[in-house]
């Protein structure tokens, strides 16, 4: 009887510690995880102007790993950003060392680098050569 009570508690204990293991869902803290609108852009250091409708739209990246977005209420949005349509089905990876997968559905996607700047999130495309600063929205 002993041993048949030792074997359930070892077993049980081993069913929670499976269960609970650390599957880094839990992404409520990292850093790209808000709401984010683009406020300058880089190429090679040299600060240049943002697309029209970039400054219009915002970036959420959500904590379940879904991307998404929207347009930012404003009495003087373009008439040429009307037709901006913000497709489901992105997602961001978090891979290590500040580097992130963003892709489309299933595809192999990008690897980006982010990092803070004070409450700003700067984003390093892959070509290494252009930098977006975001602000919080």
């Amino acid at each position: 009887m002993h041993k048949l009570k030792f074997s359930i508690a070892f077993l049980t204990g081993i069913f929670i510690l499976i269960s609970c293991s650390n599957d880094d869902s839990d992404n409520s803290n990292d850093i790209i995880v808000g709401k984010w609108k683009a406020i300058e852009k880089y190429e090679s250091n040299q600060i240049i102007d943002l697309e029209i409708c970039k400054s219009f739209i915002y970036v959420e990246y959500k904590a379940d790993n879904r991307i998404e977005g929207g347009r930012i209420i404003s009495d003087n949005f373009p008439e040429e950003c009307q037709n901006i349509l913000f497709e489901l089905g992105w997602n961001w990876k978090k891979l290590g060392d500040n580097k992130y997968q963003i892709r489309y559905l299933e595809e192999q996607g990008e690897i980006f680098t982010f990092y803070k700047n004070g409450a700003n999130l700067v984003e390093e495309n892959p070509d290494g050569i252009t930098k977006i600063i975001y602000e919080p929205y």
